[in-house]
């Protein structure tokens, strides 16, 4: 059945407003399957794990109504087990028909388990070398960013699967993490338009921007007192240009509200400023939620017409999601050739001049020191060092091995002790060139996703020894920038495979195909 405006009690459209978010939780669960059956639940985030088919199997039977069903995938179906391919990934490859096999892999596995909709892609235009910002982004021009974009909403448009572009309005010119702080920009609201939100302006009127994601930072030229969630006027921008999607705030656990502004009436301003959808505190449980957002209403945080207004957008997504239901595409094999191409082609090499990608000089004494996470072993077992998720440093020593079989390998860990930097510094002295293998992890709450200094000391040690030839780094490829220059640099980002096809540009068996999507001042 279709749910309508005016048939909704006042408690039924103020649940249109908020998201579960505690599905492993049990009485969480509980409670919102009785705010489902109750007609008085807009969404619910279900986490991508094992037991997936089964929350959304009892959120479904609860349901008989087009409630929202969502969660991030940003880098892929997370249940999938096709490659996860961060944006900036995609983006070095830069391939229309790499971008359109993704959205359609995504698409048809989450609505095969039942997902409505997804928190992606992010439109954001990429400004500054922050962390948990740069393998998000899809380019630092609007241009790239409407390409790759662009290209992933059509399929998700095509088989009624909303997306969410985040994290509007962008113009992130402060690289700070809001799960960890409250951010701020400098960008002016002139700024925004004729740049940031260009995106976000060229989907919303080609029809392909259902809804947006709103973020936390405080854009101190537009409203220096509140951040972009909590701000009309931010949020006001993209009205006036004529959106009219779902607005969903950004999560509410993240210290760029919570230390400011607390939980127990922050939901009613998020409404109050523009958002039709909260994203709570995932940590404090769904019912103490609603009822802060119940209180919120009665307190007077926002009037009737707002709570109308929202919740008819809510609907109207909904409505969105219904029409097309059914339509799940078919996975083909040149898909699948699609998504795997991507970890091939993405190795790019940054060079000097008549310095070719490959290392060709058979002759040389080669030292390659690998950089792995501290605590690494390189003697324990295969599948331990797999649990370091996608950087793997023991299966690049074999491919090492395999492809310079006369080269002597390191390991250095990424916090290294004394005696780590002072073996290598010897071993080096018995050979006439030296690689790096170096990586850096992105995540939320990290702070930071470059190297260690520690690391960056090491390296410039031997730069300035004239020993480096060759830096291989996965990750952020900002990290390589507190680095002396060195002849070759090859990128590798963060997919899994790529570390492999990286040492095959190395040994002169592929060409680098990958183009950097943004100007990193190399």
């Amino acid at each position: 059945m279709r749910l309508k405006l005016e048939d909704l009690s006042t408690e039924q459209k103020l649940g249109m407003l908020m998201c579960a978010r505690r599905c492993r939780q049990a009485d969480d669960m509980a409670y919102t399957l009785e705010l489902i059956r109750n007609h008085s639940l807009g969404s619910v985030q279900v986490p991508c794990d094992k037991n997936t088919p089964e929350y959304i199997r009892a959120i479904r039977e609860a349901a008989d109504y087009p409630i929202l069903i969502i969660a991030d995938m940003e880098q892929g179906y997370p249940r999938s087990n096709l490659p996860k391919l961060p944006a900036m990934t995609l983006a070095v490859c830069d391939n229309p028909d790499y971008y359109r096999a993704f959205a359609k892999c995504i698409v048809a596995e989450a609505k095969a388990d039942g997902y409505s909709g997804m928190w992606g892609p992010v439109e954001d235009i990429l400004r500054v070398n922050g962390p948990g910002i740069v393998q998000r982004s899809y380019g630092d021009t609007p241009e790239g960013v409407i390409r790759a974009c662009g290209a992933i909403n059509e399929v998700l448009d095509e088989y009624g699967f909303f997306s969410t572009g985040k994290h509007y309005p962008g113009g992130h010119d402060c690289g700070m993490d809001t799960h960890m702080v409250e951010g701020f920009s400098n960008v002016t609201e002139e700024e925004l338009i004729n740049f940031d939100l260009v995106p976000y302006i060229d989907m919303m009127k080609r029809g392909l921007l259902p809804s947006i994601m709103v973020g936390h930072h405080t854009y101190v030229n537009i409203d220096p007192e509140y951040p972009a969630s909590l701000s009309r006027k931010v949020i006001d921008i993209i009205r006036r240009l004529g959106f009219n999607g779902v607005c969903f705030t950004d999560s509410l656990a993240m210290m760029g509200i919570l230390q400011k502004y607390g939980e127990e009436n922050v939901m009613g301003m998020c409404i109050a400023a523009g958002n039709d959808i909260v994203l709570p505190n995932y940590r404090t449980s769904t019912k103490t939620c609603f009822e802060y957002l119940k209180q919120n209403y009665r307190d007077g945080a926002f009037d009737e017409e707002r709570l109308n207004s929202a919740v008819a957008r809510v609907l109207a997504l909904q409505e969105y999601v219904a029409e097309k239901q059914s339509a799940i595409p078919v996975i083909t094999e040149e898909d699948r050739k699609c998504l795997d191409a991507v970890a091939r082609d993405c190795i790019t090499a940054v060079t000097a001049d008549g310095v070719k990608p490959c290392l060709d000089d058979v002759n040389k004494k080669r030292l390659f020191v690998v950089v792995v996470p501290s605590g690494f072993d390189a003697d324990a077992p295969k599948e331990e060092i797999h649990s370091e998720k996608w950087y793997f440093p023991k299966d690049i020593a074999e491919k090492i091995q395999q492809e310079f079989p006369g080269a002597e390998i390191a390991f250095v860990p990424e916090f290294a002790a004394v005696r780590d930097n002072e073996s290598v510094l010897i071993k080096a002295t018995k050979h006439d060139e030296v690689i790096f293998v170096t990586f850096c992890v992105t995540s939320a709450y990290l702070g930071t996703d470059c190297m260690t200094r520690r690391t960056e000391a090491l390296i410039n040690a031997l730069i300035h020894s004239g020993k480096v030839s060759t830096i291989v780094h996965f990750g952020n490829p900002f990290a390589v920038k507190p680095l002396m220059k060195v002849p070759r640099l090859l990128f590798g980002y963060t997919s899994t495979p790529s570390q492999s096809y990286a040492i095959d540009v190395l040994a002169g068996k592929l060409p680098a195909r990958g183009k950097l999507p943004f100007d990193i001042g190399l």
